[in-house]
């Protein structure tokens, strides 16, 4: 059975909302400042591949989208290990 193409972003969106909302609670949760460091890189590495698995469905993948999601995700760890305390600039 094939799924209808219109349905199939909706389902890529519920499992990024839920992917996103495990690791907000885990981070929640999770005491640690390397474990919540760890929580969001996974998380961010989940946001590329989501990224990358979503443009490849709809047959507008190439270099500039997974350079865009990647940057995302640089961008996003490197704040957050600057407001988790892992990296200092003073």
């Amino acid at each position: 059975m094939k799924i209808d193409r219109k349905i199939v972003p909706i389902i890529q969106y519920f499992v990024l909302l839920f992917g996103m909302s495990i690791a907000a609670i885990f981070f929640q949760k999770t005491p640690g400042n390397m474990d919540r460091f760890f929580i969001i890189f996974v998380l961010s590495l989940m946001y590329v591949a989501w990224g990358c698995w979503h443009h490849g469905h709809l047959d507008r993948l190439d270099r500039l989208v997974v350079l865009e999601y990647s940057i995302v995700a640089i961008i996003v760890i490197m704040l957050s290990a600057l407001g988790l305390g892992i990296i200092r600039f003073f």
